[in-house]
């Protein structure tokens, strides 16, 4: 039927779920863009470009699908444009931080940030421990439990959680030499590793249920915020777990080189001073030639394209798994009627054609309500001859028995087509009239 259509979305965003895939759309892309991501959690990260001839090839959906394979190791971290062409790192900082503070599902108010925070601080007190700076009774049980259990040896809010109720009483004296550990690792900046360092203690060790918490570690961080608090903040997280910042949907910084040169400037200083961190930018042909080629010096480019990913047209395979996901047995239909030759057609305008021919009703209809009707009436009719109620005298399967009112829908091309074929026949003739195989 045609209400059974579905169509739309037409955009996707990052931190959202995804619109249905169809696979086979853009299926190299995406594969080659999950290959570089999947990296080793030391290993350097790399500026990628992903661009298209224009918008509507699929960029925002290849992202949030990337986002929700690697959600177990990756963190996608959106970078939103002020007023849509101006990067501002209060705004980043504010941006990330919500988006690691959602409750996990079932985690009892816990937010990935919590978990962030306690791989950090396992992570800063292990060589304290190894070294014998922090005395323990059993030093290999207390290294095993920091190394294999970071999560629940610090968890804030569990009476026997014995390490971290130690670390939260002696937090004062031991916050600074926890820094200076972390500062080592990432060669951020010391004063910015002992702000955050001190923030995501206090976001951590506050119970979940408290209604400020996530407002007031917001509130501390944007305060007189600048680049270095951001880069070292997903420095931070870069130790734990592979960060991708994601400059999506620039269309706000078309014909405009100086916000161009302003993001490629934002993103050269944070991948300096977080070189785990990965950033991609996803950006159309028009925007590129008119906002970055102008502005960027040819390294700046080179940072921003370290590795290129290109989105081209859909081929007819990847058109008709498309079409059958949104348009679940009138894909073949649909197709018939798009007028777009080889090589002419991207998934946005393919969606737009399709959901403008299912609103009116254009010959669509007919074909998928027929199809329908057809489907039923040879189900009804599998459904007598189990049943036996349709058999002839032979045992075989007597379609007009069963269905007497079934040449109206599915003209057979023979008459005695229905009763020598049977089932065979109905779906053969099926095939044939609407173009499923």
């Amino acid at each position: 039927m045609v209400e059974s259509i579905t169509i739309q979305p037409f955009f996707d965003s990052l931190g959202q779920a995804c619109a249905p895939h169809a696979d086979g759309v853009n299926a190299a892309a995406t594969a080659r863009m999950e290959k570089l991501l999947a990296a080793a959690i030391d290993a350097p990260g790399r500026g990628i470009l992903l661009g298209a001839p224009r918008a509507g090839y699929g960029k925002s959906h290849l992202l949030a699908r990337l986002q929700e394979r690697l959600a177990g190791s990756h963190e996608f971290l959106p970078l939103h444009l002020l007023g849509g062409s101006r990067i501002d790192a209060a705004v980043a900082i504010e941006a990330a931080l919500r988006r690691l503070t959602r409750p996990l599902p079932a985690g009892g108010g816990l937010t990935g940030l919590d978990l962030q925070t306690r791989r950090l601080f396992s992570l800063a007190l292990e060589p304290l421990v190894s070294s014998g700076e922090v005395p323990c009774y059993d030093r290999e049980a207390a290294l095993g439990a920091l190394v294999r259990r970071p999560v629940e040896t610090f968890d804030f809010h569990h009476a026997q959680a014995v390490t971290a109720h130690w670390t939260k009483e002696n937090f004062e004296v031991l916050g600074p030499r926890l820094a200076l550990e972390l500062n080592r690792r990432t060669g951020a900046s010391l004063s910015e590793c002992s702000f955050w360092l001190g923030a995501l203690f206090r976001f951590a060790a506050t119970v979940p249920e408290h209604p400020g918490r996530t407002g007031v570690i917001i509130q501390a961080a944007v305060a007189d915020a600048g680049i270095e608090r951001f880069s070292t903040f997903v420095a931070l997280l870069s130790l734990v777990g592979r960060v991708v910042l994601v400059a999506d949907d620039l269309e706000g910084i078309h014909a405009d080189p100086a916000a161009a040169l302003r993001l490629a400037s934002f993103l050269a200083s944070v991948r300096q001073e977080a070189p785990r961190v990965d950033v991609v930018v996803s950006v159309n042909d028009d925007i590129w030639q008119s906002a970055f080629a102008p502005a960027l010096s040819g390294g700046l480019q080179d940072r921003l394209a370290e590795m290129v990913i290109r989105l081209e047209a859909l081929d007819e395979a990847a058109l008709a798994s498309l079409l059958e996901v949104r348009a679940p047995w009138c894909g073949r239909a649909l197709r018939d009627r798009l007028g777009l030759g080889p090589g002419d057609f991207h998934a946005r305008r393919v969606l737009r054609l399709a959901a403008e021919m299912g609103e009116s009703r254009l010959g669509v209809s007919a074909d998928c309500d027929e199809g329908d009707r057809a489907i039923g009436d040879i189900e009804t009719q599998v459904h007598s001859s189990d049943s036996g109620a349709s058999a002839d005298s032979g045992g075989g399967f007597s379609a007009a028995g069963a269905n007497p009112e079934l040449s109206p829908s599915v003209p057979a091309k023979d008459e005695s087509v229905a009763a020598s074929d049977g089932i065979e026949g109905l779906l053969r003739q099926f095939r044939e009239r609407y173009g499923r195989d």
